[in-house]
């Protein structure tokens, strides 16, 4: 897998959140808090990490570089709210498998 095919599956295939959880889950002090705040917390990580991912996409030179503020907002958000809702949609249906056993 070269770089570019990482950087796109963290970004946009629900990666950020499986790298978030993942190191999260090796964090004592995480592994210590309650459901509630692991799942808040979690949805930063995931929306930090996948806007990071995708700004060193940006600067690599992977993807089109926004003109304006406006434009590097909306990108920054929507970036951030899919990385988060896949890593949501992936986070559940493991837990419906894990229920299932």
């Amino acid at each position: 897998m070269e770089l570019n095919e990482f950087l796109r599956w963290a970004v946009s295939g629900g990666g950020a959140g499986i790298i978030a959880y993942f190191l999260l889950g090796k964090w004592a002090w995480f592994t210590a808090q309650t459901a509630e705040h692991k799942r808040y917390l979690a949805l930063a990580a995931t929306f930090l990490l996948a806007d990071a991912l995708w700004l060193a996409m940006v600067f690599a030179g992977y993807d089109a570089m926004p003109v304006g503020v406006l434009e590097w907002i909306e990108a920054l958000f929507l970036t951030g709210t899919t990385a988060f809702g896949l890593s949501q949609v992936i986070h559940g249906a493991r837990d419906l498998r894990a229920g299932d056993k």
